[in-house]
Formats: structure tokens, sequence, C-alpha cells
């Protein structure tokens, strides 16, 4: 059965945590990820890192707030660390989002632009517990490959 959203591939799992440096020996030294980027976005009020995972194309994003008022640090606060979202990439962003609302769910916040991508939500009282991100990129070249840092 073909993806009503069009997703092409599962991109990574986020996890929340309060310091990243507290779970990377886990996920580098016992689990073998290897580190592709790191990356700040001041004005949401995160820092992240990107690992791939050993015998797959995807990857863990870690997220740890850098401000004590964004939306991380209060997820953190209110739900503890854990899996923040699951994210997807699709075909067409546009489409996802009206396959959402087919669906019968509204995409949480629409549809955005942000970084060199297009994305969409679907929020954990739709989904049956975890955020869900849709994303398509956009041409670009990401802040990574410059030394200031991006991930969807």
């Amino acid at each position: 059965m073909e993806s009503q959203v069009g997703i092409k591939r599962f991109d990574h799992v986020c996890w929340a945590v309060w310091k990243i440096e507290d779970v990377l020996p886990f996920l580098t030294q016992l689990l073998g990820c290897k580190e592709v980027d790191r990356f700040r976005n001041e004005e949401a009020g995160y820092a992240g890192v990107v690992l791939a995972v050993p015998g797959s194309d995807t990857c863990i994003e870690v997220l740890e707030p850098i401000a004590d008022d964004s939306f991380l640090a209060r997820f953190l606060r209110k739900r503890g660390p854990g899996i923040h979202h699951l994210t997807f990439e699709v075909k067409d962003v546009e489409k996802a989002a009206e396959a959402v609302r087919s669906f019968g769910i509204e995409p949480w916040g629409g549809v955005r632009r942000n970084h060199g991508w297009v994305e969409t939500f679907v929020h954990p009282k739709d989904s049956g517990g975890v955020l869900i991100q849709f994303y398509q990129e956009e041409d670009h070249t990401h802040e990574g490959q410059d030394g200031q840092g991006s991930a969807p």
C-alpha cells in the first residue's frame, strides 16, 4: 500500500535531552553512531547533533535546550527526556498536508518554510502520542556545509 502522504523515506528520530554530552558516549561508543553535524538555532532556543546510525540510512537527532523558555525546555519539564519527534521525508509537503487534512487531521502549525526545507507536523494528540514531522528539501545549501549547522 502506498503512503497517502508521499513518504520517500524515514529520515530521523529526534531525542530531547537536557545535555547532549550526557548521551553522546552511549550513542557513539556503545551503539557506534557517527556524528555528522552539529547545529544551533538561537531563535528557537535549542542546539543539536545529528548522528548516522550504523547499517542504516536514517539518523538520530539529539536536541538540547539553550534557552529556559524554549519549546524544548518546556517539553523536557513536562515530559522528561525521550523521543521528541519522528521525521519523514516526503515528495511534496503541500500534498502531504492535504492528505493529513483528508484524513481528518489539521496539520499542526500549517506548512512552514524554514532553513532550506518545507515542513508540516501532526500533533501528538492526533497521532497517538508522538509528534510527526513531514519535510521536503528545497534547493539550497545546508548551513552545516559552511560550519553553521542545520537539520530538519
